[in-house]
């Protein structure tokens, strides 16, 4: 990625609060956005303390006090993103904006168990812990806390959204969250495509969009005549087209490297997931999940067929070379 170190490209008043980091279990980056009654957080990072001093420390160098956030735009209800809000809902009382969606996932955040697909790796009998230790919360709690909040108002996808003297189109982009939404601003060209394209390309999970739907919102953003872009974790990069097809072909590579092994012998499922993630670290998450939502997109093309418990979930590929 192409990166504009200090920041320079983005438009007077909206200032970019970068973790140094942007492997998880990093922060995701925060945007402030400046107008006459204060500042609008876009996104305000992890739950822990530490984090968000930064972030308070990040808002003093530009002149503002926490209780001048009178709005908070969360992108999704991951932790990353959201997990601050435990320390800055005690100092303030801000509007929140988040896509419907997600927004039963932020009052509890325990649904993410679900939208995670924690259940993939039990059903294929991979997993080797109890089900009740798989909980995402309890991992969560450790790398990068979580918070629950109330929003106030709903991020409706190609709808306008004013913050400061900007006006940001609301961008549908699901795959890693069913509720993900990218910021693009016409004007300037500067998109923010929270975690639909960054340094690092993102898990996905079948009931957060699945690669199909990842597939669809990168055209969204393909589409848009963007000068530069923001992600969620990483710089600013100056060639936004290029960053959007390189997750693009991140992703179909995997395909490919899927349909290679299933090319030589059909597979169990969690053969195919150890063969594809050697690191036995994401065999219980995203590893499962990730595999889940290539079949899925493979078994919708006529690709591939997946076998039931009876034929010990196996996969065999239609098409062979």
């Amino acid at each position: 990625m192409q990166v504009s170190r200090n920041d320079s490209m983005l438009p007077e008043g909206i200032f970019l609060h970068r973790d140094k980091e942007t492997v998880w279990p990093a922060s995701a980056n925060v945007l402030a956005i400046k107008d006459s009654d204060g500042v609008s957080l876009v996104d305000v990072g992890c739950g822990h303390e530490e984090t968000y001093l930064r972030l308070k420390d990040f808002l003093s160098s530009h002149g503002f006090e926490i209780d001048d956030v009178h709005t908070v735009v969360l992108t999704h209800a991951h932790p990353d993103h959201m997990g601050a809000m435990r320390f800055l809902l005690e100092e303030a009382n801000p509007r929140i904006f988040l896509h419907p969606v997600e927004m039963p996932l932020a009052a509890d955040p325990s649904r993410l168990n679900h939208t995670f697909g924690m259940d993939i790796p039990f059903r294929y009998g991979m997993a080797e812990i109890p089900r009740e230790r798989a909980d995402i919360i309890e991992y969560f709690r450790g790398l990068c806390p979580m918070a629950s909040a109330e929003a106030t108002h709903r991020l409706l996808p190609g709808e306008e959204l004013r913050l400061g003297g900007y006006c940001f189109q609301i961008v549908e982009t699901p795959g890693h969250a069913n509720g993900l939404v990218s910021l693009f601003e016409k004007r300037t060209g500067m998109l923010f495509s929270a975690d639909a394209v960054g340094e690092v390309v993102a898990w996905y999970a079948p009931d957060s969009g699945g690669l199909i739907g990842f597939l669809e919102g990168l055209e969204r953003l393909a589409v848009l005549p963007a000068g530069f872009l923001v992600p969620s974790h990483g710089g600013v990069s100056v060639r936004p087209a290029e960053e959007i097809a390189r997750t693009r072909a991140y992703l179909l590579r995997r395909e490919e490297k899927i349909v290679r092994e299933l090319a030589a012998e059909p597979l169990p499922f969690p053969d195919l997931v150890k063969r594809i993630f050697k690191n036995q670290l994401i065999h219980l998450f995203p590893g499962p999940q990730i595999i889940q939502c290539h079949l899925d997109k493979l078994e919708a093309e006529g690709r591939v067929r997946c076998h039931g418990p009876e034929g010990g979930f196996l996969v065999e590929l239609l098409e062979r070379g």
